[in-house]
């Protein structure tokens, strides 16, 4: 099928899958399909995996292949956009899939939530449950029955975040466990028990320069080179390997593509200890699982591929189908019809599509259709219309009027449906380990081939011209009446001052007529408690707004929303980027208030950004004035009518041509004015380098606990004293972490202001630090403000306000 379904409907993904491959394509999918080998590779977020390894092993060894990642990276950071938190779980699990596309292997997850780094798998366990997460990588490896379990980390300190260690902890004693039919047993009776061969571990120089040394002639060791040439596929694993790599963007991950040699090594971890190959153990086959003759039969279609007509392959499949449809029920029988089914469409050369008139249709009501085929074979192919068989010849196109009924409930990731603290909540068992959630809208068609017939599941989709880029397309999705979204996500006020919250609502029904009903938390004043909205075309929008007061008693708390019948209205996120598909979020739409008596010295802000977050926006809450500004504007900006400079995080990652101007930025400084720089990564490209008017460095130091108390080193310090006092108080609530890529080797010129630690570290002081350059003031900070301030946390307004306010 075309390939902007194989965006869309990945859940089932595999390298020719959706798309109308060339035949070269088709001959390594049937190589596949026709393939015992399988391995399961394991690690702790999306981007830990080897891609190239993958490559070479679903591609190269023709193996099933998955990548089992135990979290989303929920709790990691982005250089591309915005998202944070389940939002960007969303985008790094599409980049996954993304990778996947190349690399040819399929993805799993456990209902692990990314907490953010972790020093130990002794936290990380205790943030997720052993056992919980123990059973979710059973029951994997019990459903997909790999031959080989690889791991890309040690069980061990070597991993160097807790998620990394935890990973191996659990792949090693899962594969115990998978086997143990006394473990889990309500898994034993849905996937039966199973034991894998051995587990090896990816090992790399990163964690021992001496391998290749080390593993020459090592019996605990096997070695490969993954760089092979494929020509079927034009391309060497490796090559494959890093463009599948470059699909983890928003980390930063964009690689130049490799050719050539390239040596893997895999280290003895548990099991059978091989000799030279991961599969030489392998003892199935297809003789044993159906009978001698389907093994010739797929042999026959192996060696007498035409490809020049793969059509003529198409007759021989349908027995190999039948054969598979005696096996008894598994995932591995469902994966094998799914890949052959697959293969058929593509010999056929068969387009499909179901498409709307719109991208979303009302929840609960019936959406018009149209599905429409294309054959471009030989073979005269038919489609089933109600009770009528219709038939389509050699480039003969039809076009069916069919309808959907959706379910009730909002197109929405599985994992997002329930609140979730350190565990996703999966409602459906089925969607368990799954990636993403099935089509919201899809049709099972009929069809018939000859006298052979076959189902095929078709999703929904909406299909647009777009002048500069062509065809586009994305899922059709279930949506409410309407969805509403807050200008901000939070509203900061002192006691008895008023706010003006804009509110935007979007509408996915024509002639809308309905009410949004406001309900503040204790101490909150809203003015109107009701808003009447009408709103005549589909998808138009329109802008809202009321009043928000607190008293002096105000508490902190959600505003909640809902419509005239009591439903709480829904607020409405797109993640939209060219190298995924458009994800929908629904969830219900709330407003944090927050009543927080911060002073602040008023003045202008120009905040030079780095990666988008909501930094900016919080500034303007505390009642400063915010330019924004790139830093490609820098040669013509004057800042000397700005009080304070903020520069964006991680923007000498993602902008390191901001060196060019830092004599601007110090002569500012020395002339009177304050720059406060937030933290940026400790790359290799920048961590060594000098930041500031007097020189630091960055470090990788961190404090993941949230909770860790603060030691204030200098108490006298304006920053602690001016215009708001910062006591231990304010450093309550604080959500993952307090900071992270901490300054080192600063020069005698800085001074510390605060320390923090980790259970059973040392103290930590280059989270916040300062010096005096002429008339003004230079600070850093890895205070992880772009996380906290989001959240509305008190603490770190005031202590923001601080530092934009500062006057030695």
């Amino acid at each position: 099928m075309m390939r902007i379904i194989l965006s869309i409907y990945i859940l089932l993904l595999s390298f020719s899958g959706m798309a109308n491959e060339s035949s070269s394509r088709i001959y390594k999918d049937l190589q596949k399909a026709h393939s015992l080998k399988r391995v399961l590779y394991v690690a702790a977020h999306p981007d830990d995996e080897n891609t190239r390894a993958l490559a070479w092993l679903s591609l190269g060894e023709n193996a099933e292949t998955a990548y089992l990642s135990l979290t989303r990276g929920d709790g990691g950071q982005n250089l591309i956009g915005e998202e944070l938190g389940a939002d960007l779980g969303v985008l790094r699990t599409q980049e996954l899939l993304a990778a996947r596309s190349h690399d040819g292997a399929k993805q799993f997850f456990s209902r692990a939530v990314d907490f953010g780094y972790s020093k130990s798998a002794k936290e990380t366990f205790e943030k997720w449950g052993k056992e919980l997460m123990l059973a979710d990588v059973v029951m994997v490896i019990r459903k997909f029955k790999p031959e080989v379990i690889i791991t890309r980390f040690p069980p061990d300190k070597r991993g160097g975040h807790g998620h990394h260690t935890a990973s191996a902890i659990l792949a090693i004693e899962a594969f115990s466990k998978a086997a143990d039919p006394t473990y889990m047993p309500e898994q034993v009776k849905e996937f039966g028990v199973w034991q894998a061969k051995s587990v090896y571990w990816n090992a790399s120089s990163w964690w021992n320069k001496e391998i290749a040394a080390q593993a020459k002639d090592n019996e605990n060791y096997l070695v490969a080179d993954i760089g092979g040439y494929d020509p079927l596929l034009g391309m060497s694993y490796n090559e494959i390997g890093t463009i599948a790599r470059s699909q983890h963007k928003c980390q930063g991950f964009g690689a130049i593509v490799e050719r050539g040699s390239r040596l893997e090594y895999f280290e003895h971890m548990a099991g059978t200890k091989l000799k030279s190959d991961f599969f030489e153990e392998v003892d199935k086959s297809w003789t044993k699982l159906v009978d001698a003759n389907f093994d010739k039969n797929f042999k026959s279609l192996l060696n007498n591929f035409n490809f020049a007509n793969p059509v003529a392959s198409v007759p021989l499949l349908f027995q190999i189908k039948k054969g598979l449809e005696k096996l008894p029920a598994s995932y591995f029988k469902e994966e094998k019809i799914k890949r052959i089914d697959d293969i058929i469409i593509n010999c056929l050369g068969l387009y499909i599509d179901l498409t709307g008139t719109d991208f979303s249709g009302l929840s609960g009501e019936v959406i018009e259709l149209s599905l429409n085929l294309t054959n471009r074979s030989d073979l005269t192919v038919k489609v089933l219309e109600e009770q009528n068989w219709v038939t389509c010849e050699k480039n003969e196109e039809v076009l069916i009027k069919t309808i959907a009924n959706p379910a009730i409930n909002f197109s929405n990731p599985y994992w997002l449906e329930k609140p979730f603290v350190n565990l996703f909540t999966v409602v459906n068992p089925r969607d368990l380990a799954a990636p993403i959630s099935r089509p919201s809208i899809e049709k099972t068609i009929q069809l018939k081939i000859g006298e052979n017939t076959m189902a095929y599941t078709v999703p929904a989709i909406y299909k647009w011209r777009d002048p500069s880029y062509g065809e586009r397309s994305r899922e059709l999705i279930v949506t409410p009446n309407f969805a509403v979204n807050f200008e901000e996500s939070n509203a900061v006020l002192k006691p008895n001052e008023t706010k003006e919250v804009k509110l935007k609502v979007q509408s996915f029904k024509k002639d809308l007529a309905d009410e949004i009903v406001i309900t503040a938390p204790k101490g909150w004043t809203v003015s109107p408690t009701k808003i009447n909205i009408e709103i005549a075309k589909k998808n138009a929008e329109q802008w809202v707004t009321f009043k928000l007061t607190p008293n002096a008693q105000a508490v902190k708390g959600d505003l909640t929303l809902s419509n005239k019948n009591g439903q709480p209205l829904q607020y409405y996120t797109e993640i939209k980027y060219d190298h995924i598909p458009t994800q929908a979020i629904f969830r219900q739409a709330v407003l944090a208030c927050v009543p927080l008596d911060a002073k602040i010295i008023p003045g202008k802000v120009a905040y030079i950004n780095g990666v988008k977050g909501d930094v900016p926006k919080a500034i303007q809450q505390l009642g400063f004035i915010v330019e924004e500004f790139e830093v490609s504007d820098l040669a013509k900006v004057d800042f000397s009518g700005f009080e304070t400079v903020v520069l964006g995080i991680r923007i000498y990652n993602v902008y390191p041509e901001l060196k060019n101007f830092d004599d601007k930025l110090f002569a500012y400084v020395k002339n009177g004015g304050n720059v406060v720089m937030q933290y940026n990564t400790a790359s290799r490209r920048v961590k060594s380098e000098s930041f500031g008017p007097f020189p630091f460095e960055l470090s990788r130091d961190r404090v993941t606990d949230e909770n860790a108390s603060p030691t204030f080193l200098a108490k006298d310090h304006a920053l602690l004293n001016s215009p708001n006092k910062i006591t231990a108080d304010d450093f309550k609530g604080w959500v993952q972490e307090r900071g992270l890529y901490f300054a080192t080797n600063w020069s005698e010129e800085y001074t510390p202001i605060l320390a923090w630690n980790d259970v059973d570290e040392e103290p930590v002081s280059g989270g916040l630090i300062v010096a005096n350059y002429g008339k003004g003031r230079f600070v850093y900070t890895g205070i992880s403000f772009f996380r906290e301030l989001p959240k509305g946390v008190s603490g770190a307004y005031k202590l923001f306000a601080n530092l934009l306010s500062y006057q030695p």
